[in-house]
């Protein structure tokens, strides 16, 4: 599984903790399982949560699965016009937050990500994260054998 950190809006973020947001929209996403330790933007400015990341499915494709549902299209269209795919939120997990300032103190070299990066299984980034990010006790899991046209795009 490969690890990334993922930025997120403070909107966006909310979505994910409230359990409504239950898959992730991007223009460009890998296609395979990842797990994500997410920085959140201003004015929050700090590491909190970790998601996990499933199935990407193509936003395109769902045109056509859900082409009996005229609202579902509509949302789908309008979706196309700034992202391609959509990963299956499997787990979230609220953590501790670790503020930017803290993580620039820290480590001299962070970088906040504009959208997501990698982070490679040896560097200093992940051992921070794993000896200082803990896990609150609050965990969402999503399941997505019922998937209805109502899901699709809709957060």
């Amino acid at each position: 599984m490969r690890i990334m950190l993922l930025s997120f809006k403070p909107s966006v973020y909310n979505k994910l903790l409230s359990g409504i947001k239950i898959y992730e929209h991007r223009k460009v996403f890998p296609d395979e399982p990842i797990k994500a330790y997410l920085y959140v933007s201003y004015p929050v400015c700090a590491i909190t949560g970790i998601i996990y990341l499933g199935k990407r499915h193509s936003i395109k494709e769902w045109k056509t699965v859900y082409s009996y549902d005229e609202a579902a299209v509509k949302r789908i269209d309008n979706y196309l016009l700034t992202q391609n795919y959509a990963m299956e939120i499997v787990k979230f997990e609220e953590t501790s937050s670790i503020p930017l300032t803290i993580l620039r103190t820290d480590l001299k070299k962070f970088v906040v990500p504009q959208m997501y990066y990698y982070i490679d299984e040896d560097s200093e980034l992940l051992k921070y994260l794993q000896d200082n990010i803990k896990p609150t006790g609050k965990t969402i899991t999503h399941k997505f054998d019922n998937i209805t046209s109502d899901d699709i795009c809709v957060n």
